[in-house]
């Protein structure tokens, strides 16, 4: 038998060698994700547990991502489901969530747009109390946004329906809506990594310069706020003050907030 110390290592050499990024992670989670316990403490690996490691590896190394492989993925502590036809959720877009938490609680209304696997409304759902509304068009990723309500239990009713569309809902108004848009530039699509090339384009790109979707979004969304309320849109880390221009355009404050990296991530514009 084999055991997982070893297949560790021979995981790593073989990620390691396709040019994975970071090959000791990968490994790792590989193993915990089909050895168990026995992963954890280093023991033999079961005949069925190797069979879906090497499946694994063999599907990673053509460039397919972790997320994709494993079918889930966690985002702020929540699980969702992730595959083809979605954008997997990443870790700086938790800053949504973050901002979120700050403004909001139970009793406050909450949109979010370009939902996707709806990691940001479920999470703010989980994490605030407030009562979301999820908009994605596209039917593969719509999908997933309804199960990941259901997988989550949480408080969000999904749309399918175009995101940049601001008269969806009615009167209704949202203490604050978020949105994490497809933002790459036209270069930035022709020179993507492998691993973001296995996702869907109409999740990536945002045109020309990459600001196609805030100039739609933001102007049709801007008179949706209710008083004091904010709209937070994830960007490139070199948007911040072309959004931030469209914000002041649509008649909000902006502010550019940096992630945990030091990077402008999102731009959020008050109505205050």
């Amino acid at each position: 038998m084999v055991r997982a110390s070893e297949k560790m290592n021979e995981i790593t050499k073989t990620l390691a060698s396709a040019g994975v990024f970071d090959p000791v992670f990968e490994a790792r989670e590989i193993l915990r994700e089909y050895a168990g316990n026995a992963a954890l403490t280093g023991g033999e690996l079961s005949a069925e547990a190797l069979a879906s490691i090497e499946s694994a590896v063999s599907r990673r190394v053509t460039g397919e991502p972790l997320q994709y492989i494993f079918g889930k993925w966690e985002f702020y502590g929540y699980p969702f489901y992730v595959g083809e036809g979605v954008l997997i959720p990443r870790p700086e877009t938790e800053l949504l969530v973050d901002i979120a938490a700050e403004r909001l609680g139970n009793g406050c209304t909450a949109l979010d747009l370009c939902s996707g696997t709806g990691c940001i409304p479920v999470s703010i759902a989980l994490k605030t109390g407030a009562k979301c509304y999820a908009v994605e068009l596209y039917d593969a990723a719509f999908s997933y946004l309804e199960r990941n309500i259901a997988l989550n239990a949480a408080d969000v009713t999904a749309v399918k329906a175009d995101a940049c569309d601001g008269t969806l809902f009615g009167d209704m108004r949202f203490d604050l809506i978020t949105s994490n848009p497809p933002y790459l530039t036209a270069a930035e699509m022709r020179s993507l990594m492998r691993e973001v090339a296995f996702e869907p384009e109409t999740a990536l790109a945002g045109g020309g310069d990459g600001l196609y979707f805030y100039r739609r979004i933001i102007p049709a969304w801007s008179g949706r706020l209710a008083d004091g309320g904010t709209l937070a849109v994830e960007i490139g880390e070199t948007q911040g003050e072309a959004v931030s221009e469209i914000m002041r355009s649509a008649g909000l404050k902006p502010r550019i907030i940096k992630d945990y990296s030091g990077l402008d991530r999102v731009v959020t514009g008050s109505n205050e």
